[in-house]
């Protein structure tokens, strides 16, 4: 035989596949759905006998066929109708009556001895009376009332108020059972709960749908139980109602609860309502269904988590399911003394469980209605975001199948184990713009389902099919399995041999793996050579006697097989019936070693298929290429492996994450997102963190009790996996604090004495990294202290009068060590247990002794508002000064005025409160901040006749950029320029960033290489001068990547505390006055634009004329009486224009304010004019007080018919223009003190006065402060990727360059991230709102800023006196929470486990073709061409120099460039 004779491959199954008896599968015929004309649809119906569809929409109802054919339809609206009428409405009598909407709110079906009679068809028009309709024309109307009384109004008449309703039978009655909320307008009285006929009875006079004579829910006030009703479903004699709202008697915050009723009880004797809790703060029912798990009835309900204390849902929802049995059993248990009487809110008294047992539906002696405080409670099944809007189940083969449909227009399938988890295996897009309806219905068979959305209705198979058994399984469909003998995808009744072994999958089960070919041998063999192929089959299926197995090698004719147990051998073919050698001799090869990387199965698993990796299960387990495979692959890994979890405790309120590493730990997030257990409670897996089969880090659930066990893994259906270690839940006690007292303005170190107090902390730390542990004390946090407290002495030559080791400090009875002494400050170090006063104080004094002269003493009075100064004559020729600035802690609570005007705003959050700047307009202030005509806003300015040329050269140039030898050569050679800068270097950057944009992840990779060139530079001088300014177009291109990655966050998570911020400021400025000549305020916490003076002002409350429309509406708006003309006008406008972006409302200097009284008394006000006051070479602008307009004058704003700039040339003729204060020095003042010494001491102490002003301001703004800094450093949410990938960079280029020094990499951080990003955002929200950021509120956010900087550093602050106020305020609550806030956050982020690099990528990927559509990237080309013309000698002779630059022939690429862009004459 040659030698170059091909082989011939016998993997059977991968080449040529071994013929078993196989059936062709059938696919999943598509999804119906029928859009009707538009209508806004509210509900679905189903009539199970007939199949048939109804659908209750907006004015009309809708008649359809199983398939969704429309049979028939009907209108019911709209109609004359007000809320505030009663029916009929006569348009005389109810003059507001207008044509309105009918909302269907119930669509139900009439049932007589379970025979469909007609529809129920009730809405919200004329208080929300009911019909009934025929079933086989929908537009017939078989029953309604003309002049409806008062009982027979059943719906809500509101469409955003829930009504549910059943239909039950009793005694041969129809009755009707319906719940509504509470509606403010139309007729009061209406119980949430009532009972009504269906038909007149002969003996009784009321009408069909009235509850006259019936029961109803009667409790207090109707408007305190305001239930949104959820579902209404009827069981075992039984009528549940399943509705969530505020709890009357607890805390008052929304709870879901469950309330039942006997379905004959006429008197709602046995009404009785349970609260149900959903484990993980999840308190508002969305959706619920009755259904069935382990063939036991059960609850489902779909639960959001509210927003704080108020009915509205978060996106996070869960699915709590309930057992009717645990349900009723908690409803029969309410014993006399936990119950509460609804309508007296008190506890019933005596012992009533005979008669409860004797009279289960309740009776006269029994209490009624009753609620229990006591909760049934459920873990949560299943956790989604966004929410989760409807639910129902199914049962297929004793398991059961949750569909869950959610507010994006999709619908999940989910399996539900016996164990309580569920697993989703499926979703279906059914409509994007509109949520799922709670009215999600199967049909009879229960293999289709029937969503309904606002805009259509879909009919969706319920299961998958496919055409193989390795797709079969994978899908994990519960309700499908390979029916092996069939070759089909089917559910199991349907596959004929079902229970016998091995014949029908299923993907939940132990074994299952499709049927594979394993031990094949010889597994390779020349195509010249016949011999015996044999092999082992696993889960071969059992034949019967007269059925045999054949095998076949393509499409060659079938040959017996011999068949010894699970071992087969068939005989090869003759080589003259083999076909050609497959083609590719010469052809390149992808090289892919399976081994390396995938350490275990799953991680092989999780490997792209087009690499052909597999477990092979031989003596020694690996992951190896299919063929090399000869002992048999596995289709499903072993059970997973727990090999270390931390912590190992956490308390019992949950909340904190843990990380468990291990192996087989699912090949994807799916695979495990419901399978994590601690100590028996679900554990939620974070999807960002997790790491194919190694890491899961999850989120640990609250546990009632004290317990430990051990972390369980399972991985969709698998054998779980156990930890070694135990987990155990903690309660930490608190035995004593001491001291038991501090100052108000605190700062009193705090010594916590308990047990349990690391609870959730990590078993190896050191113990300045504690960042599990929080402490309040009552609302306000309590901070630990990383850092030595020391007590500071401001002074002024205090070397020249002593020295160190002269001075003695006592705080009371104990000393205070003096550690530092300079020109200005006395540090000294207070003693660690609280010092006792030495007198009849409460408070400790403070006595420093100049040895050997007579001792001074200074109050240590915190508590106290004082600033005190004590001077003492020493040694004849020096005057000491000591002062000690005490400061009281001013409560954060807000002023109520500020505190409406941010309820306004949240009211707004989401919409149009937040004027948010499009992405074009945040790149372009962010990159070329205070640049006008910068280049994205520009066109590519060029004649018509070199347009082509030039844009072909630019496109040239684009590739050059995309060469990381040229563009890194050309950013080292342009820095190299001594003309080349600072500015020069920043707009390079940015251009280079926007040219880019569309390969963030190229220009991302390009970035870390130049801070790895800046890296090397600083390491050989002062590492931590890194990253400080931005001196290199690197340090650029640095912050804005940052704002790149960073802008869907700020949007999302930061944008709203940081505007509710910038208005907080915006209000508190503009209540005092501010100076426009000077930008001085009076309420500032800046003490440099500090108005010291006091000016006589008084608030102003002005009655503004605003045109809407055609009329006008007074509109009132508070001014100073001290304003301008032109800031009483921008104050006018930002109450007319409140919440509208600044860019879209008038100018102010575009209109005039005219002060109008009586009919014709028209005054137009200028901040100039012929009365203005002149006072030598001053003149004074124009304010209310000048015009002397007096409290609720009448005022509008009308178009300024010639614009005149604000007192345009008075400097020019020599007057000075003057507000509030005079900008020069004070003239009463005579000229020789001005010089004096000590006028200039008193005027540097000026600040220290006004602090009180300052630290009002401070106190106002805390809150809001404190929100920001959260939002940005907060541990609740997972960083940013770009944080995590930047700082993983960082400690990566640190360990590179042996800096084991974490003060360093801290800064780096800081310089990174705070200094270059957040800094720049918080100074400017301009940046990312459409505000005006004026020179006062400006100020304000400067000290906010720094504060903010400063306190993310790690370094002590030096206080000298121009910092005096600033760190006043700074060093308290602002600074301490930020540096807590920060200092954990970079721990968190680097304590967590890394490689985040390809979600990084992904992240980029993502945003590069997101925003690059907004970059005029034409324009930054040839805004770049011109510094490479600038340059060009020297960028040609760098890349010359290069040999790789030669080899790619860069520097005549260029040439090439230039030729094209400016017809440059090169060396071509």
């Amino acid at each position: 035989m040659p030698a170059a004779a091909p082989l011939l491959l016998l993997l059977a199954i991968l080449w040529w596949p071994l013929v078993l008896p196989l059936a062709p599968g059938h696919l999943q015929s598509p999804p119906t759905f029928i859009t009707l004309n538009g209508s806004r649809l509210n509900h679905l119906l189903l009539d199970t006998h007939s199949g048939h569809v109804y659908v209750g929409a907006v004015n009309v109802l809708y008649h359809l066929s199983p398939d969704l054919q429309l049979l028939s339809w009907g209108k019911t609206g709209p109609k004359l109708d007000s809320p505030d009428c009663l029916p009929p409405i006569d348009p005389t009598d109810c003059t507001q009556a207008e044509t309105t909407d009918n909302t269907n709110k119930l669509l139900l079906l009439e049932e007589v001895k379970e025979k469909p009679v007609s529809l129920i068809v009730c809405g919200t028009v004329l208080q929300g009376i009911c019909e009934k309709r025929s079933l086989e024309n929908v537009s017939q109307v078989l029953y309604k009332t003309d002049n409806p009384v008062d009982t027979q109004y059943v719906a809500a008449n509101d469409p955003r108020v829930s009504t549910v309703g059943v239909v039950v039978e009793q005694k041969d009655v129809m009755l009707m059972l319906v719940g509504r909320g509470y509606t403010s307008k139309g007729p009061g009285g209406i119980p949430p709960i009532t009972m009504r006929r269906l038909t007149p009875v002969a003996r009784h006079s009321a009408p069909a749908f009235s509850h006259e004579e019936l029961g109803k829910l009667v409790v207090g006030s109707y408007s305190e139980y305001n239930n949104h009703f959820v579902k209404a479903f009827p069981h075992n004699h039984y009528v549940y109602f399943v509705f969530s709202r505020r709890d009357v008697w607890g805390k008052r915050e929304y709870r879901t609860y469950v309330s039942r009723l006997c379905a004959g009880d006429p008197n709602f004797y046995s009404y009785v309502e349970v609260p149900l809790f959903c484990g993980g703060g999840y308190n508002l029912a969305q959706a619920a269904v009755l259904g069935y798990h382990r063939d036991q009835p059960t609850l489902f309900v779909a639960m959001a988590m509210g927003q704080a204390s108020t009915p509205t849902p978060t996106d996070r929802s869960a699915l709590c399911v309930y057992k009717v049995e645990e349900l009723d059993k908690a409803l029969h248990g309410v014993h006399p003394w936990m119950l509460f009487k609804i309508i007296e809110g008190v506890m019933c008294a005596g012992h009533l469980l005979d008669s409860l047992i004797k009279y289960p539906c309740g009776g006269e002696h029994t209490p009624s209605p009753i609620a229990s405080a006591i909760a049934l409670e459920a873990t949560p099944t299943f956790t989604w975001n966004p929410l989760i809007t409807a639910v129902t189940t199914a049962t297929e083969v004793g398991h059961t199948i949750v569909l869950l449909g959610d507010k994006n227009g999709r619908l999940h399938k989910v399996f539900l184990h016996a164990n309580g988890t569920g697993t989703k295996y499926d979703t279906v897009e059914v409509d994007a713009e509109s949520p799922i309806n709670a009215d999600l219905l199967l049909d009879s068979t229960k293999q289709n389902v029937y969503v309904l959305t606002e805009r259509k209705v879909q009919e969706t198979n319920n299961f998958l099919s496919t055409t193989n058994c390795h797709s079969c399984l994978s899908n994990r469909d519960p309700y499908c399995g390979w029916c092996l003998l069939e070759g089909r995808c089917t559910r199991k009744m349907d596959c004929t041999r079902h229970a016998q072994p091995h014949h029908w999958i299923w993907s939940y089960s132990r074994e299952r793996q499709c049927v594979s070919i394993e031990s094949l041998q010889p597994s390779i063999l020349s195509r010249e050579e016949q011999t015996q192929v044999s092999f082992t089959v696993l889960q071969l299926p059992v034949l019967s006697k007269d059925e045999s197995l054949s095998c076949a090698f393509g499409s060659l004719a079938a040959q017996p097989a011999v068949v010894m147990e699970n071992r087969i051998t068939c005989q090869s073919p003759a080589p003259e019936q083999l076909p050609p050698s497959p083609p590719g001799n010469g052809e390149p090869l992808q090289l892919y070693d399976c081994s390396v990387g995938q350490s275990d199965c799953s991680q092989c698993r999780a490997v792209a298929a087009n690499y052909g990796c597999v477990w092979c299960a031989d003596e020694t387990p690996g992951c190896v290429y299919n063929q090399s495979c000869t002992s048999g692959t596995t289709d499903t890994c072993p059970a997973p492996v727990v090999t270390e979890v931390e912590p190992l405790t956490g308390p019992l309120e949950g909340g904190i994450l843990l990380t468990i590493q291990g192996s087989n730990l699912g090949q994807s997030f799916q695979d495990i997102q419901a399978g994590v257990t601690v100590a028996g409670v679900t554990c939620t897996p974070l999807p960002e963190a997790y790491r194919i089969s190694t890491s899961i880090v999850c989120e640990l659930q609250a546990c009632a009790n004290v317990i430990a066990g051990p972390v369980v893994v399972t991985v969709g259906g698998s054998e779980k996996g156990e930890s070694q270690q135990t987990f155990s839940y903690q309660n930490p006690q608190l035995s004593r604090i001491v001291p038991e007292k501090g100052p108000l303005a605190g700062g009193t170190m705090l010594t916590v004495h308990g047990s349990q107090l690391l609870t959730g902390q990590r078993t190896e730390q050191r113990s300045d990294q504690i960042t599990g542990l929080q402490a309040f004390l009552g609302s306000k946090p309590c901070l630990w202290l990383l850092r030595m407290c020391v007590l500071c002495l401001k002074g002024k030559g205090l070397t020249l009068a002593m020295r160190k080791e002269e001075v003695v400090a006592r705080l009371g009875d104990k000393e205070c060590d003096v550690k530092t002494l300079d020109n200005t400050h006395l540090y000294c170090e207070p003693p660690e247990e609280q010092p006792l006063a030495l007198d009849d104080s409460d408070l400790p004094t403070l006595k420093v002794s100049l040895y050997p002269v007579s001792s001074l003493v200074v109050t240590w009075l915190l508590a106290l508002m004082a600033c005190t100064f004590y001077s003492c004559k020493l040694r004849d020729t020096f005057r000491l000064t000591i002062s000690i600035t005490c400061t009281i802690k001013l409560t954060s609570s807000c002023p109520p005025d500020l505190m409406t005007e941010m309820m306004d705003l949240s009211s707004d959050v989401g919409g149009p409160g937040i004027p948010f700047l499009d992405y074009r307009t945040y790149a372009e202030r962010v990159f070329f901040p205070g640049q006008k005509g910068a280049p994205l806003s520009q066109n590519l300015d060029l004649p018509d006749s070199r347009r082509q040329t030039v844009e072909q050269g630019l496109g040239q140039l684009n590739n050059l950029l995309n060469n990381r030898l040229f563009l890194i050569r050309f950013i080292h050679t342009l820095e190299a320029q001594q003309s080349f800068s600072q500015r020069d270097r920043g707009y390079v950057a940015s251009l280079l960033t926007m040219a880019l944009h569309d390969k963030l992840e190229y220009f991302t990779d390009v970035m870390k290489t130049l801070l790895g060139d800046l890296m090397e530079q600083y390491v050989a001088k002062n590492p931590k001068l890194m990253l400080r300014r931005t001196e290199t177009v690197v340090e650029k291109m640095l912050t804005n990547w940052m704002s790149i990655c960073l802008y869907s966050f700020l949007k999302e998570v930061a944008g709203e505390p940081l505007y509710k911020l910038y208005r907080a400021i915006k209000y508190q400025v503009d209540k005092g006055p501010v100076d426009v000549v000077t930008g001085k305020a009076k309420r500032t916490l800046n003490d440099s634009h500090l108005l010291r003076e006091d000016i006589d002002y008084c608030s102003v409350t002005l009655t503004v004329l605003v045109k809407s429309g055609v009329e006008v509406q007074p509109c009132p708006v508070k001014v100073l009486d001290s304003d301008t003309i032109t800031q009483v006008k921008d104050k006018i406008l930002d109450q007319i224009y409140k919440g509208a972006p600044y860019s879209q409302r008038p100018a102010a200097d575009s209109l005039d304010l005219e002060w109008r009284s009586g009919q014709a008394g028209h005054l137009t006000l200028s901040d100039d004019d012929v009365t203005a006051i002149v006072q030598g070479r001053w003149k004074r602008i124009n304010t209310l007080q000048h015009y002397k307009v007096p409290d609720g004058a009448t005022v509008a704003l009308i178009p300024r018919s010639q614009k005149t700039p604000m007192l345009e040339g008075e400097e020019e003729e020599g007057l000075r223009l003057w507000h509030l204060v005079k900008p020069s020095e004070d003239p009463e003042i005579p000229k020789h003190r001005k010089s004096s010494m000590r006028e200039r001491e008193r005027a540097k102490a000026i600040p220290e006065i006004y602090l009180t002003r300052l630290l009002s301001m401070k106190g106002t703004l805390q809150k809001f402060v404190d929100d920001v800094f959260v939002a940005i450093l907060s541990r609740k949410r997972p960083p940013p990727i770009a944080v995590r990938f930047f700082f993983d960079f960082l400690d990566d280029m640190a360990e590179k360059h042996g800096i084991d020094d974490p003060e360093t990499v801290h800064i780096w951080k800081t310089n990174s991230l705070p200094l270059r990003f957040w800094v720049n955002i918080l100074k400017n929200p301009q940046f990312v709102f459409d505000v005006q950021v004026t020179d006062s509120v400006d100020a304000v956010l400067s000290v906010i800023a720094q504060t903010f900087i400063d306190s993310c550093t790690t370094s002590e602050h030096k206080v000298g006196r121009v910092s005096t106020a600033i760190n006043l305020l700074t060093s308290l609550a602002m600074t301490s929470l930020c540096f807590f806030l920060s200092c954990r956050y970079y721990s968190d982020i680097h304590n967590a486990v890394s490689g985040c690099y390809q979600e990084m990528n992904s992240t980029l990927t993502e945003l590069s073709g997101s925003f690059a559509s907004e970059m005029n990237s034409l324009v930054a080309l040839h805004e770049l061409y011109k510094y490479i013309n600038k340059y060009y000698d020297q960028i040609i002779m760098s890349l010359e120099e290069d040999a790789a630059g030669q080899k790619m022939q860069l520097a005549y690429r260029l040439q090439q460039v230039a030729a094209l862009v400016e017809n440059k004459v090169t060396d071509l």
